[in-house]
């Protein structure tokens, strides 16, 4: 067995029995490790493969034949979990007025929340916010047992699994397309990082990010990966603008810091190619 990778046994919900996943060490391991932004693409403020497929858990029914197969989510089912975060939030709310002692709600917290996820806020609105979807998968769960695919929906048996590293636009093994993003935007990397560290320093110092809000981290890599493309390529944004359809050129060119000129310039580059592709 390769030294750098672990094996083991995981139910796939798609292919419908059991398969055997490679789970790699070392610089992944240490990715998944850290709670607040090991779910995001090394490239972008998007999401992995691996932490979307990892949001959406299913639940499968296993079979006397030794296979599965998967558990539709009914209405019922819904309404049972909504009632049931329902009555939770009530209690919950009853806990912060004291009724159940001083310690009752920081209890429901850590037995039923994340403050992290949760942003710190322990209001009732946000308490119920949190757990609704929980109690939905935990009714759903009643029906089965819980499982993660290994493969992407819709995806061949022999496709590559769902990297924990990229997202599906930056996986180089996915697609052609994604194999040229992977490139064009790996050689911007360092510029890529410098940035983020420029955007949680200007935070921090105008104490507008804490560092612990995983929206927050979502925000500085996203706002980090928009002002690469700026860098890259000024105009390669001006689809993004032109699709508010608000913008004039000179305002365009202001967001972009280019001129009016190159604005102009690039849009007549679009529609020429726009009408070179339709005549093909």
């Amino acid at each position: 067995m390769d030294k750098d990778h672990e094996t083991y046994l995981a139910f796939d919900p798609i292919l419908e029995r059991v398969v055997t996943k490679r789970e790699a060490t070392g610089r992944i391991e240490a990715k998944l490790a850290d709670n607040l932004t090991w779910c995001f693409c090394e490239l972008c403020g998007n999401l992995t493969e691996y932490s979307a497929v990892r949001f959406n858990p299913v639940v499968i029914k296993k079979l006397k034949n030794g296979n599965a197969k998967p558990v539709p989510l009914t209405e019922k089912m819904i309404s049972l979990g909504l009632e049931r975060a329902k009555k939770l939030a009530e209690h919950y709310s009853e806990a912060l007025s004291g009724k159940y002692g001083p310690h009752k709600a920081s209890q429901m917290i850590a037995r039923y929340g994340d403050l992290v996820e949760m942003r710190a806020d322990c209001s009732v609105e946000s308490f119920h916010e949190y757990i609704e979807p929980k109690m939905k998968l935990r009714e759903h769960a009643r029906h089965g047992d819980l499982a993660w695919t290994t493969r992407l929906a819709g995806s061949p048996t022999a496709s590559p699994k769902p990297s924990k590293l990229y997202c599906e636009k930056h996986h180089p093994s996915r697609s052609v397309s994604s194999r040229r993003a992977y490139q064009r935007d790996r050689r911007f990397i360092w510029e890529y990082r410098a940035l983020m560290e420029q955007i949680w320093s200007h935070g921090f110092n105008n104490s507008t990010l804490s560092g612990w809000d995983i929206e927050e981290h979502a925000y500085v890599r996203r706002e980090a990966y928009r002002q690469v493309k700026a860098l890259r390529s000024p105009t390669s944004m001006l689809d993004d603008f032109l699709s508010k359809g608000t913008m004039r050129q000179a305002e365009i060119a202001r967001q972009l810091g280019i001129s009016r000129q190159a604005v102009s310039a690039a849009i007549k580059r679009r529609a020429l190619k726009k009408r070179q592709e339709s005549d093909r």
